[in-house]
């Protein structure tokens, strides 16, 4: 992240902290469920868990998916150690270790998108589901609708629950605020081409 961008998203969280304390409590709930996806699923090619919980949760839940009957494979999508810590959840919540992709280089949700599309085509699979956490899913699915329409490649985005986060008044507690204001200030910059 560039000198600039940092001190621009202080800046902008500084000032949603100030208006936040301002909303009445249903027009904040409106703020925090803007940013949950969920799409209703179909059976996809393969289930695709990207990275950023450093819980493993994310992975666990699309290989759940899989085990459903979801996808025929999953793709976990991080950097280095992160992605085979995400293929270790997925193969513990009992998903074949054949089954699972590990693409290890994306450091982004933009290069989370680029990257699984590139496996994507290698591969020869079209339709996918992506689970991510729910305060992130709707600029996961911005993401992957840029990377992925260009290629003919479908993406439904699932936003899980985490253990960690609550969406329920968000705004009363620190962990939960910064989540929030930080996907705003992350979707203020997708939608200037900062990516």
């Amino acid at each position: 992240m560039n000198r600039a961008f940092g001190i621009s998203l202080l800046l902008i969280l500084a000032a949603a902290s100030v208006v936040v304390i301002t909303m009445p409590a249903e027009v904040l709930q409106a703020i925090g469920d803007y940013l949950v996806v969920r799409e209703p699923l179909r059976p996809a090619d393969v289930v695709i868990a990207i990275s950023g919980d450093g819980t493993g949760e994310r992975a666990r839940a699309a290989a759940r998916l899989v085990l459903k009957g979801y996808g025929r494979a999953l793709i976990v999508s991080g950097p280095g150690s992160a992605a085979r810590h995400m293929a270790e959840a997925a193969a513990d919540e009992g998903l074949a270790r054949e089954r699972i992709l590990v693409e290890d280089k994306a450091d982004s949700t933009m290069e989370n998108a680029r990257f699984t599309a590139d496996l994507m085509v290698r591969a020869g699979l079209r339709r996918a589901i992506v689970v991510t956490s729910a305060y992130h899913a709707r600029r996961t699915a911005w993401a992957f609708r840029a990377e992925f329409a260009p290629r003919r490649l479908e993406a439904r985005v699932w936003g899980i629950d985490n253990s960690y986060f609550t969406m329920e008044r968000w705004w009363t507690r620190d962990v939960e605020r910064t989540f929030v204001l930080r996907e705003y200030a992350k979707l203020a910059a997708f939608l200037v081409g900062i990516r």
